[in-house]
């Protein structure tokens, strides 16, 4: 099945992609917040590819490192914290990296005005 074709699968699509049962998406919904995904009008829900994405990480931390619901819950957590620190320590260095080259620019400016 071609999983980036559409927007939002179904909870028997999204079992059918990842290799599992549409009872473990129901069990791992109310386990992880991580995993919430919309409701249609008639109160099915509705995944989207990040919501697929979650599903797989939750997998791979049960299945592949043999970890508990609650282990893999902290890992979840520890990851998209660590994930976040990341990204927060990219923009103060790209920030930084931005005043070093305005000061740069500035301090040889200032060199060429006193020597001409």
């Amino acid at each position: 099945m071609e999983e980036n074709n559409k927007r939002y699968y179904d909870t028997n699509e999204v079992a059918e992609i990842v290799g599992c049962n549409p009872s473990a998406l129901r069990f791992w919904e109310k386990e992880f917040p991580h995993l919430n995904p919309k409701r249609d009008s008639r109160n099915r829900r509705r995944y989207t590819q990040e919501d697929i994405e979650i599903v797989k990480k939750i997998m791979h931390q049960r299945r592949d490192q043999g970890r508990t619901v609650q282990g893999a819950r902290h890992q979840l957590n520890h990851r998209e914290t660590a994930q976040n620190l990341i990204h927060r320590l990219q923009r103060v260095r790209s920030f930084l990296e931005e005043i070093k080259e305005s000061l740069d620019t500035s301090h040889y400016a200032e060199i060429r005005n006193n020597i001409a």
